[in-house]
């Protein structure tokens, strides 16, 4: 027979051991579910990424159909004001040649000229949402790859091997 203190000593080893597998075992678990938050986490800040680059294309669009509105009520204004000025011109019996013709250019001139500038405003301001849009997809497509690159093995063997 073993005496108890052989038997106390392997007893107590047997129970560190299994207390050491324990803890190895708990400490698995847990790098298991950090790395599944963790690739949670970076697959919400892509969907929110891709959501936000959703919006800015729409904003794009709303910008361009803005310019487009305003450019044609700025025609509409220069075309008013220029039927107006014929009005009057032909109201005093102004003979519409020379000066009077070159009036109405110029009236017919600066309308096209606000329309253009409305209208090019709307498009710069729909590529700086696209622009925007396109840094955001670029973030989600990021985030994605972290989210893919989180490998909850290596910790894992990591804490193994010490």
């Amino acid at each position: 027979m073993c005496d108890p203190i052989t038997m106390m000593t392997g007893g107590t080893a047997l129970l560190s051991t299994a207390m050491g597998i324990a803890q190895q075992a708990i400490g698995v678990t847990q790098q298991l579910q950090r790395a599944a938050g963790q690739r949670n986490d970076y697959n919400f800040l892509a969907a929110q990424q891709r959501n936000a680059a959703a919006v800015d294309e729409m904003r794009a669009k709303q910008a361009e159909q803005a310019g487009e509105a305003d450019a044609d009520k700025a025609r509409q204004k220069a075309g008013q004001r220029l039927g107006q000025l014929q009005a009057r011109l032909a109201a005093q019996g102004t003979d519409l040649l020379g000066t009077p013709i070159d009036l109405l250019g110029d009236a017919a001139a600066a309308g096209a000229e606000d329309a253009l500038s409305l209208r090019y405003q709307s498009m710069r301001d729909a590529w700086e949402n696209r622009v925007r849009g396109a840094s955001r997809q670029a973030q989600a497509r990021y985030y994605e790859a972290a989210a893919g690159n989180v490998d909850p093995t290596l910790g894992i063997v990591k804490s193994l091997i010490s």
